[in-house]
């Protein structure tokens, strides 16, 4: 595919995402504060050994949406440090912003247009940036038991920090879940999956995994462990394929 035609791609994305998100804010639902009506998170998680080995590694991360009629926007964003004897060993950080309208039968349907955007040192990533739009369907809605599911085309544009003869471009699909659960008294566990499978040659396939066991300590405070896989299977030369980080902290909710 020439660069022209794949500019041209990212292009009308990028319009198109834009403008579902322009129709959402300069709806009638924000005549008040557009920051009235968020809900959302905050997690921190801290470890720190020191004696025979000196590692200190944390994990931030916080979201929010605003659901208004059958319209939602929602805004994610996570960043994990690390270093061992006082050497950065670990880098990473992404950021993702959605908007989604639910349709047909009992809303079930939804359409969603969003923007992902990361970034990992140690994996020879210094960004990548994937705007997609698709289509899903909310499976359960149970304040006990959430289940989404939703599939999509994008375009994905990677920039290496020293390989750039690697950098490339590529249209994507993509296939994402989410999933939470209540499983005894006030505990749940969820998992959230998002797959971008390249669609043309070298392209790759990313995957991104978190499960997550939530256990509240009061109205606001709770206790989260959680698992974090990242997958790339065409990665920079010499890195590995498969980055995992067990993470266990505290979330408060807003």
């Amino acid at each position: 595919m020439s660069s022209k035609k794949k500019n041209g791609i990212v292009f009308y994305l990028s319009i198109v995402i834009i403008f579902a998100l322009a129709i959402f804010i300069g709806n009638d639902v924000f005549a008040g504060s557009f920051f009235e009506g968020w809900k959302g998170d905050i997690f921190l998680g801290y470890s720190k050994t020191s004696g025979n080995t000196e590692k200190a590694s944390g994990n931030l991360s916080a979201q929010a949406a605003k659901k208004v009629n059958k319209s939602t926007v929602s805004a994610k964003a996570n960043l994990s440090y690390s270093e061992t004897g006082n050497n950065m060993d670990g880098q990473k950080w992404d950021m993702l912003g959605k908007y989604s309208f639910d349709f047909g039968k009992n809303d079930r349907l939804f359409n969603f247009y969003q923007v992902l955007a990361d970034h990992d040192y140690f994996a020879d990533i210094d960004y990548r940036v994937t705007p997609s739009l698709g289509i899903g369907y909310h499976i359960y809605t149970e304040p006990d038991w959430i289940w989404d599911v939703d599939a999509g085309l994008g375009y994905r544009i990677t920039r290496h920090r020293e390989n750039t003869a690697a950098d490339n471009e590529s249209l994507t699909a993509l296939a994402h879940t989410f999933m939470k659960k209540k499983v005894f008294d006030n505990t749940f566990i969820s998992q959230d999956i998002s797959v971008y499978p390249g669609l043309e040659s070298n392209a790759g396939v990313i995957l991104h995994s978190e499960t997550a066991l939530t256990n509240p300590l009061n109205e606001r405070i709770s206790l989260e462990l959680k698992y974090i896989v990242d997958y790339d299977s065409e990665p920079a030369e010499g890195k590995k394929t498969t980055d995992t980080q067990f993470v266990a902290g505290l979330k408060y909710e807003f």
